[in-house]
């Protein structure tokens, strides 16, 4: 079913983030109510039009800005989860719907959807290691950070922001660049699968690994993770077909030769299996 839904999120023209949220959603909760959400996401941006027309009346500058952050941030109340930052419920967009926190990734989709509704020229930035929402405002960018309140942040800002959440790398403004659909869906999807292997669910994490594969079909490192999670489910036909695949996309590959030695070892247990 999610493999389904994202495909046609994707093919649909402009690609939809929204429906791409819910159907990575779908792996948390099969019997998900998408009409449900989407009627919610526009309910919300009714009421920031209402809102953003109020602050004009009054002559506030960034009027849509404010009425977003307004409505999401001081009434709805949504906010980053760090009580419980790992949760799998903080990667889907139903259930940051209904609990009101989230990661900064799934945070932003509310925000870049909510705001698409109302008219606000929203999109995302793949930010590292926090993922972030601007818009153009003459010559230069406004940002906002969802996970914190909607707070507005100059480039100073985001500079201060890197050193707490990647301090090994240099601020660049190219880091603030617009990021398509595609790569928000596979950087959900990313955090999701870091928090199934981390609690060694290779079920839910093979299905991850599988979508982030449908995004990226010859990614040497998720072909490696899926041939791991498959072995481990003693899946042995279809781990080796991604190992080959592995080989045959990187013949040079520093590790090639403990690759060889999956595929023999692959090989020998798939015969037992006959």
């Amino acid at each position: 079913m999610a493999r389904e839904r994202l495909v046609s999120s994707l093919a649909a023209d402009p690609p939809r983030l929204d429906l791409a949220a819910l159907a990575i959603a779908t792996l948390g909760r099969e019997d998900l109510d998408a009409p449900a959400c989407l009627h919610t996401l526009d309910a919300l941006a009714a009421r920031v039009q209402v809102e953003a027309e109020r602050l004009r009346e009054k002559g506030e500058a960034l009027a849509p800005l404010r009425a977003l952050r307004h409505v999401l941030a001081d009434i709805e109340g949504f906010r980053g989860n760090e009580d419980d930052y790992h949760s799998p419920d903080n990667s889907f967009l139903d259930r940051v719907l209904e609990r009101k926190v989230g990661l900064p990734i799934t945070l932003s989709v509310l925000y870049l959807e909510v705001a698409r509704r109302a008219g606000i020229p929203l999109y995302g930035v793949p930010f590292p290691g926090h993922f972030l929402v601007a818009c153009d405002a003459g010559d230069h960018k406004l940002v906002m950070d969802p996970f914190h309140h909607g707070d507005i942040l100059t480039e100073h800002g985001c500079e201060e922001l890197l050193k707490r959440v990647a301090p090994q790398l240099k601020f660049d403004r190219a880091m603030l660049a617009p990021a398509p659909v595609e790569l928000i869906a596979y950087r959900m999807l990313s955090n999701l699968r870091r928090v199934y292997l981390g609690r060694d669910d290779s079920q839910q994490g093979l299905a991850v690994v599988d979508l982030l594969l449908l995004l990226a079909p010859d990614h040497p490192g998720e072909l490696r993770t899926r041939a791991s999670l498959l072995t481990t489910l003693g899946a042995f036909r279809a781990a080796l077909k991604d190992v080959e695949r592995c080989l045959e996309l990187s013949p040079d590959a520093p590790d090639r030769e403990r690759l060889e030695l999956s595929a023999r070892e692959l090989r020998e247990r798939a015969e037992l299996l006959n």
